[in-house]
């Protein structure tokens, strides 16, 4: 039996020696690509050269790619652990071919590797192809020795690949396994056809031969490709499950170290049924969070960052089944990089990062679902209904991390039913506002292009130049002047490495355009503008740089990476980039690093920076490949993808980073830096927001015109502010001790009124009535004395505290079952427009009709004698 690392050498092993160029997995957080929330398929890291947009370094390639489908349209979170093969992280091995060889080899080694290397047998093989694919078909008749009557014809849905309304497309082959009818799951039912593709799971698909050769156009018909490409994928997962002889992916060697050490943790044994889906889960689920975290992302409340957070709150409430209450999944990683690591060796050099980002978010989420389990019991108290509201559940959902599937177990626990179509209306809406608050996207392929030049990717020359003078080679323009054009050349920066773009001028005798904007896609440099005057044609134009934005947005990268370097010295090894924003404004930089920094780390880390600037060093910038900038010392974004050649920027001995951003000549350029705050971005990473050069001096100028005008204000000198300030607070704390004994007193001398007039309900003294009281504090506070005063009963008060009424209702420990706090004070917001609920002793609600106070009050008998 074949290890999954044996496996996954032999593949590329196979294509190596078919002269294909082996090539690493990109990052599965895409770097470059926004309208991707994932790397969730082999052929991300290949668009640009399938849409033609870059020329191919190698014609034959083969790689095994790093995935993650959870979120947006693939998405198999929720079928993930329940059966034996859906996974939100998994490996693609692919072999490519770009304008190379074709079917014809694609289909004979795929088979030679399957049935010679991996010897399988071949009496068990499938393979389909698209009905309108003879060729496919007849070559798997003639270069394989496969039966004959295990090749068949399939439509649109199983055997043709497209990337999207539009771009390249082609027919597909897929290879299948038959694992016999034992499998098949459905003998009993009359109805099923036990075939390829058909709905059991006796056939399971190994690998994906597509064959782009075709152009799908908006009207929906095809033009062939000038340049057809083969694009292979087989699952990595799959192929070891069965050349392991294995029931299910979980039971590979992939899983099994994963699954039997959480076991160990929880000390529940595996099962393979049911009862083994939450080791299953948290298993799959650990994969994916150590590999997308190593690569760049982050739990947050948002894009992918969002997706993140639920996998790890799911895999987290699945460890609460398992009696796995406090963080643990932290402590999997190990065992995700013993299985992993050895090819994927960036894993290894995160690992204890990617533990410290887990964990602190396993501690956040803990609170959090402790939490969210009383506002599930408050949310119960406050309604006698046995449907619990899609709303509320959704509330759960997003602001509690509470996943769909965990509320309706613990709605089903008190025999209620959830409004699921509520929820689904509301989650519709959440992705709706998502949508519309998506990034920046330019469709090069959709995109109507008058062409006036070649189709060849854009030099870049604003490393060295500030103007050119160059060629539109095509361009796209609307009814209200925005235009989008491709220049052959040009001196302007297109976004990208945190770097913003620049902005410019385009002009010639008869065409001006004001340059807003640049994109990049691919090599192209899209430049996003208005057309002042003229239309584009054939003739060469001007193109300057916005020099003065461009020297501020020069300065504020070159500061960048003076920071990283020296927060590097003041706080340690440990800290790495996780994200930048530089503008002309200022720059944003966020970094690895533990807690907050002190006001004597952030003085350290300025002053060292500073001292930089004023040694006036050259900024020396050299050309060379990856491995000899590391080599070098160069320091490098973990999961960036770089070229063949990269840019290396340093200065002197104290920074030295691979960038592909524009910066000063010289350190003294810069001016001067300042580090206006410190916070913290997310779990275990750190935010600097800081300026340099001007923006530092009118900072300090605008500080000391507010020193002057506070002193001014508080009738003293600056020197003596602090003094005079100190004075005023103590001042303060007096006054306000005073007014609260004062408030104190006044609420006592009410509620003592209030007692004195109680009501006996049902045998129970009830207090209900009105207090002037300002703030919800001061409202509990109340609670508490009425509580002391009536000495066994129920009290209920009202207030109106900003406009609005507030509601607090006390309830003696005697009563409290008879008569939940809660439900009480759910019934009487209801009579203001309100809604609320709480703990059985004590509850608060709210309302919106201060009118209706009165009326209220007075239906207190009622609602006591409801119960």
């Amino acid at each position: 039996m074949y290890s999954s690392r044996e496996i996954r050498q032999q593949f590329i092993d196979y294509f190596i020696s078919k002269k294909h160029i082996e090539v690493p997995s990109s990052p599965v957080v895409p770097k470059d690509d926004p309208t991707l929330l994932f790397t969730n398929a082999g052929m991300n890291q290949f668009k640009n050269i399938i849409l033609g947009e870059i020329e191919p370094k190698h014609t034959r390639v083969v790689d095994t790619q790093k995935c993650i489908r959870a979120g947006g349209k693939h998405n198999d979170l929720d079928e993930v652990g329940r059966d034996g093969y859906h996974h939100t992280f998994f490996e693609m091995l692919g072999n490519w071919s770009f304008g190379d060889y074709n079917k014809k080899e694609a289909i004979t080694w795929a088979w030679e590797l399957i049935t010679e290397v991996w010897k399988l047998p071949k009496d068990k093989m499938h393979a389909t192809v698209h009905d309108s694919d003879l060729e496919s078909f007849e070559l798997w008749k003639t270069v394989t020795d496969i039966d004959h009557k295990h090749i068949t014809y399939h439509g649109d849905k199983d055997n043709f690949w497209e990337m999207s309304e539009t771009g390249p497309c082609g027919p597909s082959s897929e290879i299948h396994f038959d694992r016999g009818p034992a499998h098949c799951g459905k003998e009993d039912d009359p109805k099923h056809d036990c075939v390829v593709n058909g709905d059991c799971h006796r056939y399971i698909e190994l690998w994906n031969l597509v064959f782009m050769q075709y152009f799908r156009n908006k009207d929906r018909s095809l033009t062939p490709l000038k340049m057809q490409h083969v694009d292979t994928g087989a699952g990595f997962e799959r192929i070891c499950q069965i050349l392991q002889g294995k029931e299910s992916n979980y039971d590979t060697d992939l899983f099994v170290p994963i699954i039997n050490h959480i076991a160990k943790l929880s000390g529940v044994p595996y099962s393979q049924g049911d009862e083994g889906t939450p080791h299953r889960i948290i298993a799959d689920h650990i994969r994916a969070l150590s590999f997308s975290i190593s690569d760049g992302g982050i739990p947050s409340n948002e894009g992918r960052g969002y997706v993140i957070r639920r996998i790890l709150r799911r895999a987290a409430r699945m460890g609460r089944l398992l009696n796995l209450r406090e963080p643990f999944l932290y402590k999997v990683v190990d065992t995700v990089i013993d299985v992993m690591g050895h090819h994927y060796t960036g894993l290894k050099q995160q690992q204890e990062y990617v533990k410290m980002i887990i964990k602190g978010e396993e501690e956040r989420f803990n609170l959090t679902l402790d939490k969210g389990l009383v506002k599930f019991e408050e949310m119960l108290s406050a309604t006698d209904s046995k449907n619990f509201s899609g709303a509320n559940a959704f509330m759960l959902y997003d602001t509690y991390g509470f996943p769909y599937d965990l509320t309706a177990i613990l709605a089903e626990e008190k025999g209620l039913t959830i409004d699921l179509a509520g929820f689904q209306q509301r989650m519709k809406e959440q992705k709706e506002r998502a949508r519309s608050a998506s990034s920046f996207k330019i469709d090069v392929v959709e995109t109507d292009w008058v062409v006036l030049g070649d189709e060849r990717p854009t030099e870049f020359l604003g490393y060295t130049n500030n103007k050119s003078t160059s060629r539109i080679n095509k361009y796209s323009l609307n009814d209200n002047n925005d235009i989008i054009f491709v220049l052959d050349k040009t001196p302007l920066y297109g976004e990208s490495g945190g770097q913003v773009a620049d902005k410019g001028l385009v002009r010639n005798e008869d065409v001006e355009i004001v340059v807003t904007d640049v994109k990049k896609s691919g090599e192209l440099f899209l430049h996003v503008g208005k057309l002042i005057k003229g239309l584009p044609t054939v003739r060469e134009l001007k193109v300057t740089v916005d020099q003065t934005r461009r020297m501020n947005i020069s300065s504020n990268h070159t500061a960048t990476h003076l920071l990283h370097a020296a927060l590097r010295i003041v706080l340690g090894d440990h800290v790495q980039q996780k994200g930048s924003l530089v503008t002309d404004s200022g720059l944003r930089f966020d970094f690895t690093n533990f807690k907050g920094l002190s006001a004597d780390e952030i003085a350290q880390t300025e002053s060292l920076v500073n001292a930089e600037i004023r040694k006036g060093t050259i900024v020396d910038t050299v050309v060379m490949n990856p491995e000899d900038a590391k080599k070098d010392g160069a320091t490098a974004l973990f999961g960036e993808k770089y070229g063949d050649k990269v840019r290396v920027v340093s200065l002197a001995a104290f920074s030295k980073e691979l960038c592909g951003g524009t910066h000063v000549h010289n350190s003294a350029n810069i001016g001067s830096f300042k580090i206006k705050t410190e916070s913290s971005s997310s779990a275990g990473i750190r935010r600097i927001e800081a300026i340099t050069g001007n923006a530092v001096n009118k900072y300090y100028c605008d500080l000391e015109e507010l020193v002057n005008k506070t002193a001014s204000m508080l009738k003293t000198k600056p020197a003596q502010l602090t003094a005079k300030i100190e004075s005023l607070i103590d001042e303060n704390k007096e006054l306000e001790q005073e007014l609260k004994s004062l408030k104190s007193q006044s609420a006592g001398s009410e509620i003592e009124t209030l007692v004195n007039s109680a009501l006996e309900i049902s045998g129970v003294r009830v207090v209900c009535g009105k207090v002037g009281i300002d703030s919800s504090d001061e409202l509990r506070n109340a609670g508490d004395i009425l509580k002391q005063k009536l000495r066994g009963g129920i009290g209920v008060l009202f207030a109106v505290i900003n406009g609005k009424v507030s509601i607090l209702t006390t309830v003696s420990d005697d009563l409290k079952k008879q008569y939940p706090a809660g439900k009480i004070v759910g019934k009487m917001a209801s009579f203001v427009d309100g809604k609320g609920g709480g703990r059985p002793d004590m509850a608060m609600a709210g309302g919106k009709d201060v009118s209706k106070i009165d009326f209220a009050i007075s239906q207190i008998k009622t609602v006591i004698e409801s119960f």
